[in-house]
Parts: C-alpha cells; structure tokens; sequence
C-alpha cells in the first residue's frame, strides 16, 4: 500500500468533511443524519499525458466520512463508474502534520485515502465519477475531468446578431468551426411567435436565415438561431445569435463619413421616442473630404430614395433620387460621441455631447503641454505630458487632492506623519489626523497641484468628487464597472469589464495582437474626466510610448529592446531589475524609466535622449488611506483603466533607484490608494 505525505490544517480538513455532498436524511427527531464524504484536495483536471494540474503523476486525496456534524468509521471502498479501462484507483495511506494554532506543536496523523492515476488520451477530453461506497450503503459520486489532445469542438462567427425588417428576407451567416461537416441548426422563440424562421445550408461554414413576413405594428419579435458543431463522442460547441424581426413601422438608420464611417449595411437603428421623433448615438467625426456627410435611410440598410441628410443648419434634407446631391453636413468642433435627435414632424435634428460629469472643459486643454509619439502601427498618439490637475472648478467637495509634499517626511519614511498603529482607513475614520491632511478639507497642510493630483479610481472614471480619499478601505469598483458590467466608451465600442489576472503567466502571450484580441479592455478608450475628446491612457497606449521611446533610444543611453515592449513584458512583476546602461529585464520593461523621467528627479537612472522625448513623469508620489501621502519626489504611480478584481485596478510604476530603470503594470488596491493618471486624445483605428 502506497503511503502519501500532505501538508494540511486540522481546520481546513474538518470544514471539508462537513460540506461534502451527500445522500440526505433525517432522523425521526429532525437530526440532520446525511451521510457525507469529502475529498481533500478537491477533484483535479488531468493533463492529455495523465499528469494533475500540478505536474504529479497521480492524484491522491484524502477520504473522510460524517453523518451530519459527525465524524464516523463506516468504512468505504472506491470505484469508477462505467467502463473505463483509462482510469485506475487505489486505496492508500496518506499521512498528514497538523501545526497547532496555539502552542505551535506538530500532530502527525495518517488517514484513508485514494489515488488515481489515468493513461494518456489522445482523443477529446474526457469525464469519469469516482464514486465511494460508504458502509451504510450511501454511493457519493465526484467527477473528474482529462484534457484530450484533440481540440475540443468550437465554433464563432463575425456575425454577433441579426436584424429582418417587418417584410422579412434572409441574411447569410459565415462561421468557422474545428468539426468539419458535423453540424446541425435549431432556432427558440420568445412567447410572441414561433417557427418564423427557416434556413438551409448545404456545407460547414455558410447558412441562409430566412425569416418570414411579420404583421404586427406593436411587438418586435425575438429568437435564438443556435449554430451546433460535433458530437457526443468528440464533444460539442454551440454559438447562439440572437435573431430580431422589427414591427410593422416606420424606422430610421444612421450612417456616413461623420457618423464613425460607418456604411449602410451597418447604419444605426435609430429609437422611437413617439410619432415622428427618432433619437440615437454616434461617434460623430469630421470626414476626410470636408463634408461631414451623415445619412439618414428609411425601413432597411439598402439605399432607397427618399433618403436624408443632415444639414449644417440643423435641418433634415430630403435627397429624393440619386441625381440629387447631399448638404455640407454639421460643423464638429471636437470629434466624439453625442446623443442626436431628429424630428421628422418638422425636418430638424438637434445634438449634445455624451461626456463625464465634472470633466475638464475644453478650454482647460490649452493649459497642458501636449506632444504626439509614433505607435506600433505608425500612426501618431497625442499625449498631455503632464499629470491631470483638474479640480472639478466651481464644485464641493473637490475631484481629486493636491500632493503634500511637507506630509511625506513626517513621522515613519511612507507614513505620510501618521504613526503606524493609526493610520486612517476611510474618510470619517477618526484616526484622521489634521494635522496631516491637505487645507482643501479643513487640515494644516498646503497642498501643491502644479504638477498634477491624485484621484480615486471612482473620481477620474465617472467623476464623483471626494477631496480625492476614499469612503472605505478595499471599497468596490464604482456601479457598472465589475466583472460582466457593460461599458460604453468615449468613442462608442462596447466592452464587457473582464478581471486581468496578470499573476497567472499564462494571461498574456506576448504577442500584442494576440493579447488585445483576447482582452479588449486594453484597448478602451475610457473619457473619465478628461476633456471631451480625450480618454484616460488605456494599457495599450502605454504599450505604445513605449515602442515610441524604444525607436528613440538607439544612440542613447539606457537603449530599450523593442521586443521586450509587450503586455506579458510590462506586467512580469517577479524576478531582478535591469542595472546600469542595459535593455535586458527580468522585471517589467526594461529601460523604459530612464526614457520617461527628466530633470525632475533627483536621483535614479534617466536617459540622454529623455529631455527631448519629453514625457515628462514627474515623480508625484500617491496616498493611500492606510499610510497617508508618500513618495513625493521619489516615487510616482499612475492609474490605468484596467480591472484586476471587485476592488483592485491597474497601475503604472516609476520609481527613482539607480538600479531600477524598468516600468511595471500590475494591479493596485482601488478603495485606499489616491494616485495620479493622464490622457490621450482619442483615435481610430
């Protein structure tokens, strides 16, 4: 018999017995008596080679056995469900130390336990349930898994959704798929109607959706056309598109070289307010021609005549046939998305913007230096080279605190003056200690704004003014912004908020391309309280000054190595730091601080070319509500719109160190820390 050596706790063991899945039961005084088995660890998947997650040949785990809070001996034995001639288990002995939580004594116990070894599979991943047979005759299943070496089925498509009009058609849908010809369709409805639609397809990859005529002029209807690939045996992929046939009324769709260039096969469909009256949103730009064309189509997404266009005058044109040309569209002062309404009853439009509470008004733009960097696609990214220092104006409480430069040597180094045992945790946390705190909310210190503030995550994304100090420490991420949460960005893309586990190495795969397709939200352009027509710098704009700096840096010193400017590069937050005159990291970017500090620091590694490449980081410093302001002059930490979990974002980290010349991202606690950030004029693609 086989004998294993753990490491557990005694707690951590008794918990598992006692929420094991059971065969329930109850004694004839209302006892809760179920039967009860647990494994410690939990079921494992297996590699395609046989191997647990964690590279061991076998798994072994521990069996214990409770009836209700109970432990008990009734003996068990293991099996495997069905025929699988794959799978191997044995009884073992597994002999565990348990370190006492008071005296710190060591208790060595040996308990039952099984292990499970399984062969190669080079086919489809595949299950088994392990099932134990407890004494009193109760049978508890657990269900394993193992990776094949074959793909499993999948399958997409470019096409995210289908809309027919009342009078129905057909659409054309194009999907790949790993399953060859094994395919099959099905459609669900909603309560309203059903079996409206059919289709045909005679090969993988290509089907034609047709939908028939719909009378009603009250309801839209709505289905699920579902694509299915593979089988049973070879595992199953299934891609639903949801399906909408509109009512019988009169709508309206948006598209031209000032509505974000789209073409009419994809114009916005514009919303109903009431007879006559049509509203909807746009990224609307100037036009390369000058024109600022923006088209208006009746009843479908092909040209028909009549159709319309904006005009300069706020008026709606009737374009009656195709000899007739269109208005000079509406003049655009700053390119951006806005709310339009357009009134048919009188043939007008009006707009406003879509923009963050308590932004920076336009003309706040021309108080910041601003300098345009080459991207990795060769285009240009126009950056404010300072730190944002808006305050809000004319509001109370104010976005954002003032640095206090005098409050970063009180007390403890980092402690901002407050002694370590009482530092303050939220905004009424009694431990705040005025004399610590910016005048702004009453303290005896001075702040200073001219190189930037400090904000909450909350402040520069949906502008809430707080003085720039939390309400509570590790307090959530602001409404809408969690896991799962849609978010619509400055230029109108859609984004669902993903938590980025940098920590797991497998995240990012150092092909950018790769990485930002797999993970939009690096790509996001996210207003906050810039100014209109500008976005809180994303991950991906990071990645660019970063290439930026990496083409200036040849013939200078602190040279960067271009292939080390990749997400998997910049969030690599373990191992030893670049020193002296050299590219090479093994943490971060390596070089890339040199490349944005100036004469600003007073110390650490700055380039010969950082003047003129001037990005101008200035070493800020940041607050935390555990420790107060800190690090002005030395040290400086910058937001980056990016989710790592309910209450942690991103950050940016510079530091001054002779012997650390690289930059880091990595997450940062969202409901204490108060750090800088800046923006970048919006572009397309």
């Amino acid at each position: 018999m086989n004998t294993r050596y753990f490491k557990f706790t005694k707690c951590a063991v008794l918990a598992l017995a006692l929420l094991a899945v059971s065969c329930m039961k109850d004694d004839t005084d209302g006892m809760d008596t179920a039967t009860r088995v647990s494994l410690s660890p939990a079921p494992v998947t297996f590699t395609a080679e046989g191997l647990t997650e964690s590279g061991a040949e076998s798994y072994v785990g521990v069996v214990v056995v409770a009836q209700g809070s109970k432990l008990v001996d009734l003996g068990w034995e293991a099996s495997v469900e069905g025929d699988k001639s794959w799978v191997e288990v044995n009884p073992t002995t597994v002999t565990s130390d348990f370190s006492d939580t008071w005296d710190g004594s060591i208790t060595t116990v040996s308990e039952a336990g099984i292990e499970i070894r399984v062969k190669p599979n080079t086919e489809y991943r595949r299950w088994f349930n392990l099932l134990i047979h407890v004494g009193d005759g109760s049978v508890i299943p657990f269900e394993f898994m193992q990776l094949g070496e074959k793909a499993d089925a999948a399958v997409s498509s470019e096409t995210k959704n289908v809309e027919f009009v009342a009078a129905g058609g057909e659409q054309t849908i194009l999907y790949t798929t790993n399953m060859g010809e094994v395919y099959d369709f099905e459609a669900t409805y909603d309560d309203i109607s059903s079996d409206w639609l059919t289709w045909e397809a005679d090969h993988s990859g290509e089907v034609k959706l047709k939908a028939k005529e719909w009378t009603d002029r009250e309801n839209i209807r709505t289905a699920v056309f579902s694509i299915i690939v593979g089988t049973d045996e070879t595992s199953k992929a299934r891609l639903d598109i949801p399906v909408t046939q509109l009512s019988m009324d009169d709508y309206y769709y948006m598209y031209g070289p000032s509505c974000d260039e789209i073409p009419i096969e994809n114009a916005i469909q514009l919303t109903k307010r009431e007879k006559g009256i049509y509203f909807g949103d746009a990224y609307f730009m100037n036009s390369t021609d000058g024109t600022n064309t923006v088209m208006i189509n009746h009843n479908s997404r092909t040209l028909t005549y009549p159709c319309y266009a904006l005009g300069a005058d706020g008026s709606i044109v009737e374009i009656a046939n195709e000899q007739a040309s269109a208005p000079a569209g509406p003049e655009i002062d700053i390119d951006g998305r806005r709310l339009i309404t357009l009134n048919f009853n009188d043939m007008t439009w009006t707009w406003s913007r879509i923009t963050t509470a308590n932004c920076m008004p336009d003309s706040e733009v021309a108080n910041y230096k601003t300098k345009s960097y080459i991207a990795r696609d060769g285009s240009m990214k126009t950056w404010m080279v300072e730190f944002v220092r808006w305050d809000g104006g004319d509001i109370y409480p104010k976005l954002g605190s003032a640095m206090i430069p005098s409050a970063t040597g009180v007390g403890a180094a980092g402690t901002g003056g407050y002694a370590a045992a009482n530092f303050p945790t939220s905004w009424n946390d009694p431990n705040m200690n005025m004399n610590y705190e910016s005048a702004e909310i009453g303290g005896a210190l001075s702040g200073a704004s001219e190189h930037g503030r400090i904000y909450t995550f909350e402040e520069m994304v949906v502008g809430t003014p707080r003085f720039g100090i939390g309400y509570s420490r590790y307090e959530t991420l602001p409404a809408g912004w969690t896991e799962g949460c849609e978010v619509v960005d400055a230029l109108g893309d859609r984004f669902t908020v993903e938590y980025i586990k940098h920590t797991d190495k497998s995240t990012f795969t150092g092909d950018n391309d790769v990485d930002e397709a797999n993970h939009p939200t690096l790509t996001w352009q996210i207003q906050g309280i810039c100014p209109y027509g500008w976005h809180i710098a994303n991950a991906a704009d990071w990645i660019d000054i970063a290439y930026a700096a990496s083409q200036a840096s040849p013939g200078h010193t602190y040279p960067m190595r271009e292939d080390q400017v990749t997400y998997k590069q910049l969030t690599s937050t373990s191992g030893s730091t670049s020193s002296g005159d050299t590219p090479v990291s093994a943490r971060g970017i390596g070089n890339f601080a040199a490349w944005l500090r100036n004469s600003n620091w007073t110390g650490g590694a700055i380039s010969d070319g950082a003047e003129e490449f001037g990005f101008n980081y200035y070493p800020l410093g940041w607050r935390y509500m555990t420790q107060g302001y800190q690090c002005y002059g030395t040290r400086c930490q910058t937001w980056v719109p990016l989710i790592y979990s309910d209450a942690a974002a991103f950050r940016i980290n510079v530091m001054i160190n002779n012997s650390v010349t690289s930059i880091e991202m990595a997450n940062l606690d969202n409901g204490q820390a108060i750090v800088a950030f800046r923006c970048v004029k919006n572009y397309r693609k």
